[in-house]
């Protein structure tokens, strides 16, 4: 890979890349199947599995493909205060989808200038493509016990990203990458999983993951809400129990400094209106999700902390919020702190 290239993809904002010739990871295609066989495949996305790995069929001009990754490693959080919700590392900052895309862009802008690049199309988090699969068939990194991708040595608190392109580009592997057959020999956060979502090494159940549930829309079911704890958006327990994340590298990127959290006041959020919900959460990840989702959790959350001052208002709440959903949860952290 060209000095020039590496030069411009560092400058664009990003910490690790590599590059590889466009076409399908049959190595991930067994890794879905057993997954759509055991009732573990999640239901928000592509059905069609061997459509998910190839990057082509995204884009079928596609001869290259750069994955990317960007570390938001601020550093751990203290524990979450009485009355304040934990959210998880990756949503401290400005939301990643636009900040990755904006720096994608000016990738795209080099590779039109300077390799005469024509089509080029970008996925973060938002395509039918396994972007954890492309990162670990290119070497970027290596997957981990906890279905996360490893980039040294930022650990797994990166986010993924790659860029298809339609012109051939030298190939690149990281010195340090690793490949499919050399996975981390560890299960520390398979034993520290609180709902035994993670259950072997590279598996995990969606819908008892607590990440997922503090998303998901409808109830939160009965058997995790004390699980959930104080997590008011996403969990880090897995990767918080590796030996790993510990000794990775610091994010250079100030763009995911906290906007929001890592602690937010519960009760501020259960009174605000719209407005002030957009205006609080709407730079980060969370701000898609809308607020009842996060009213919702902040509800179970304080009828985990057993604070009886949280209950004039989630008593208000349970009587006269708008939303259903907001006001059975509210209705059951009142009768825990009863």
């Amino acid at each position: 890979m060209g000095k020039e290239l590496q030069q411009a993809l560092w400058e664009a904002g990003f910490d690790a890349f590599a590059v590889m010739p466009a076409g399908p990871v049959e190595r991930m295609l067994p890794v879905l199947q057993q997954a759509l066989d055991e009732d573990r495949y999640p239901a928000f996305v592509e059905r069609d599995v061997r459509r998910r790995i190839d990057p082509r069929n995204l884009q079928p001009s596609a001869k290259t493909v750069i994955t990317l990754a960007v570390s938001y490693n601020i550093g751990p959080p203290q524990a979450a205060p009485p009355l304040h919700g934990a959210v998880s590392r990756y949503a401290w900052g400005l939301d990643y989808h636009r900040v990755l895309g904006e720096r994608l862009d000016r990738v795209i802008s080099h590779l039109r200038e300077n390799w005469g690049a024509r089509e080029c199309t970008k996925a973060v988090d938002t395509t039918f493509l396994v972007d954890r699969a492309l990162a670990v068939e290119s070497g970027l990194g290596f997957p981990g016990s906890n279905c996360s991708v490893y980039v040294p040595p930022y650990g797994s608190w990166v986010f993924l990203g790659a860029l298809l392109v339609d012109v051939e580009l030298p190939q690149f592997r990281p010195e340090k990458a690793g490949s499919w057959s050399c996975p981390v020999e560890c299960d520390l956060c398979i034993k520290a999983c609180p709902t035994q979502a993670l259950f072997a090494p590279g598996k995990i159940q969606p819908g008892r993951c607590l990440s997922y549930l503090t998303q998901m829309s409808g109830a939160i079911p009965a058997e995790y809400r004390r699980k959930l704890g104080c997590r008011l958006w996403g969990c880090d327990i897995c990767q918080q129990a590796c030996p790993l994340n510990k000794e990775a590298a610091l994010t250079r990127h100030r763009e995911f400094a906290p906007v929001v959290g890592p602690h937010v006041p519960l009760l501020t959020l259960l009174e605000s209106s719209k407005g002030e919900f957009a205006e609080m959460f709407g730079p980060t990840p969370m701000g898609w999700r809308g607020k009842n989702i996060l009213q919702r959790n902040a509800c179970l959350i304080l009828g985990n902390q057993g604070e009886k001052a949280a209950l004039p208002v989630l008593e208000k709440t349970a009587q006269e919020h708008a939303s259903p959903l907001v006001r059975e949860a509210a209705a059951w952290a009142v009768e825990q702190l009863s």
